[in-house]
């Protein structure tokens, strides 16, 4: 049952402020049948218990979508059909990623323990096409090659 009477309220702050007012003086001040003592006795007894996190940014983490992938040769990752570029310090190796799955430009790799290791970013298949390489080709050396040659010629038969 509903009793509340939204038309008190002309504002946001006023329903907070009543919202923290009914918090404090009525439902944390009153033993609960269910627990046999006040809700704010039994938090303060199990404080210990709770574990604070520091920085706002590690709640976000914590939220995120873990997938473990193995980095390719070309140091590449698929997640949903999406391709992302990683360090080449992990091909080779299966990595812990976190991303979140309505922005995927970015994903996050961890480590066992939940360290953040390194920020991974979607592939610009656009932006990628531009890049000047160097390629690792050897030069073939075709000095002694002679095409008059009889010998060369029955090799390429």
């Amino acid at each position: 049952m509903n009793v509340i009477n939204w038309n008190d309220f002309s504002s946001l702050e006023e329903l907070n402020k009543s919202l923290s007012m009914y918090v404090e003086e009525n439902y944390n001040s009153k033993v609960h049948s269910s627990i046999n003592e006040k809700p704010i006795d039994k938090f303060i007894r199990y404080i210990n218990l709770i574990k604070f996190i520091p920085m706002k940014q590690e709640i976000d983490y914590i939220f995120l979508y873990r997938v473990t992938r193995r980095v390719k040769e070309d140091s590449s990752i698929s997640i949903q059909n999406i391709l992302f570029e990683v360090p080449q310090k992990y091909v080779g190796n299966t990595i812990n990623i976190r991303y979140d799955s309505i922005c995927m430009g970015k994903a996050y790799i961890f480590s066992d323990d939940n360290l953040l290791l390194d920020t991974i970013y979607s592939v610009k298949k656009i932006d990628n096409s531009k890049i000047r390489r160097e390629h690792n080709f050897k030069n073939v050396d075709f000095s002694s090659f002679n095409p008059n040659d009889k010998e060369n010629e029955r090799s390429m038969n």
